[in-house]
């Protein structure tokens, strides 16, 4: 060895570093802590294994489907009340047109049903063919108006109401209980269902003031 390797006075051996890489001990055993492939380095960095895996693209798809299934059965049930809205609305609009037409009828077969009665009131209590033809005319009649749902309109002894009949003269009365009371049917009136059909035709008392 020349001088210059050598270590001067009071200077100390500079010392190298070695990395024992070995797999295994003299003995024949490996280290703790190394169990990887032959040739695999003991100090390799951790966090270099495969990578941690991402968001399955089935998720999505499978959210996706279901928020259309659900668009679907909203849009379905939609259409099921609408339907059902429609069928109604028809109802009523049928149920309207008949009850129209029931009354045109009607109207017609009271004209016919108010000439028989004064027919009959002109007759009084006598007979014979004609006026027994006219009474059988008569029910017939007053049984077609009941079959179109007409039904005549109650106001005798009930006080007088304008929206059920008409007015048409005041008698004087002397109790009061009869004051504004229909005390006489002029004409009848009809209904057919809530609407009324044509108002009564009546004389109302009024209490003679003295």
């Amino acid at each position: 060895m020349t001088d210059e390797h050598q270590p001067r006075k009071g200077e100390r051996e500079p010392t190298v570093q070695v990395k024992d890489r070995r797999r295994f001990r003299p003995d024949g055993s490996p280290f703790d802590g190394f169990d990887g492939p032959p040739g695999a380095a003991e100090d390799e960095p951790a966090g270099t294994g495969a990578p941690p895996a991402g968001p399955d693209p089935r998720d999505a798809q499978l959210a996706a489907q279901a928020t259309r299934i659900d668009e679907l059965t909203r849009a379905y049930a939609s259409m099921v009340e609408e339907g059902k809205a429609a069928r109604a609305r028809m109802e009523r609009e049928k149920s309207r047109v008949l009850e129209a037409e029931r009354a045109e009828v009607a109207q017609v077969l009271l004209s016919a049903l108010d000439e028989l009665e004064l027919a009959l009131a002109a007759a009084g209590d006598g007979g014979g063919p004609v006026v027994d033809g006219v009474r059988i005319t008569l029910a017939s009649l007053a049984k077609k108006v009941s079959e179109l749902g007409a039904t005549r309109i109650s106001v005798m002894g009930q006080p007088f109401d304008p929206h059920l009949a008409e007015a048409v003269d005041l008698v004087p009365v002397q109790d009061e209980r009869d004051d504004d009371v229909v005390v006489q049917e002029v004409r009848a009136g009809y209904r057919i269902g809530d609407r009324v059909l044509r108002a009564a035709r009546v004389r109302v008392g009024r209490l003679a003031r003295s």
